[in-house]
């Protein structure tokens, strides 16, 4: 009786010869086998205040108890980057007006605004989106920007002019000229030691008259977008700019389809 009760406190590992026993295969959570099938990010354009809205990371919104991301923007700044993994339009959600928004503690929200993403079946996609004001009093719209890293690398930037003249920049040690309508790509390179970039702009209606200059900072790796129009005399410039960072740093990645709301577990008597 006692060899008995020895052997089987030894475990079956000890009894098969091995010091260790094989650990069991763990299962993997789905959404860590599975890239987003895009990654984007949201900026107001043309809208000066505040904007919340929320995305169902998987595209479904419509589902009881789907995972939102909430969201706030701000006039002049650009969203974190955003994982969606769903197949269709993004849907865009806004809170809901209630009469008392203190009732409850949790938000509602409604269909916002959808847009169709650019799909790539080899890689996740990265788009820019840029939300501002319809034609109409409280209409909105939203137009996407590609933003892939194939399509603008690191230390790539990508000028669009709206002007209706044409132009002649300079941007760090490049010089270019831009006709109307024109879009151009083009290295962002600083002379070393330097930690800013600068960016001049010359109408050539008339001679060169310099019609903006703004410096900001600069580091290599970076990659952006500028948008030149006409304002009056002069010309405004929109820039959008980006450090390249894993996908798995963007808000909803790894996250489940659905939020299963925590309980308080109950005590039996």
């Amino acid at each position: 009786m006692r060899t008995c009760l020895f052997l089987f406190l030894l475990g079956p590992s000890l009894l098969l010869g091995q010091e260790n026993p094989i650990p069991l295969p763990q299962e993997i959570p789905a959404a860590e086998k599975v890239r987003p099938r895009n990654v984007f990010s949201l900026t107001l354009w043309n809208y000066q205040g505040r904007l919340d809205v929320a995305y169902a990371p998987w595209g479904n919104h419509q589902e009881g108890n789907a995972t939102l991301v909430p969201l706030t923007l701000v006039t002049g700044a650009r969203s974190e980057k955003c994982a969606y993994y769903g197949a269709g339009k993004l849907v865009l959600l806004r809170p809901k007006q209630t009469a008392d928004p203190e009732a409850t503690a949790i938000p509602e929200y409604e269909k916002f605004l959808e847009v169709v993403l650019p799909f790539r079946p080899d890689r996740t996609s990265e788009t820019l989106l840029l939300l501002g004001s319809g034609r109409k009093e409280g209409e909105w719209r939203v137009s996407p920007l590609d933003f892939d890293p194939q399509v603008l690398p690191k230390g790539k930037f990508s000028f669009v002019s709206r002007s209706t003249v044409p132009l002649n920049l300079s941007f760090g040690e490049e010089k270019f000229a831009l006709s109307a309508g024109e879009a151009k790509k083009v290295n962002g390179i600083i002379k070393e030691g330097e930690r800013t970039i600068k960016l001049s702009v010359f109408s050539r209606q008339g001679g060169a008259r310099p019609v903006f200059a703004q410096e900001w900072p600069h580091v290599n790796g970076l990659r952006g977008m500028f948008f030149l129009g006409s304002k009056g005399n002069a010309v405004q410039v929109t820039r959008f700019v980006d450090f390249p960072r894993p996908v798995e740093q963007a808000l909803g990645y790894g996250s489940p389809r659905i939020t299963i709301p925590d309980k308080s577990p109950r005590e039996e008597y």
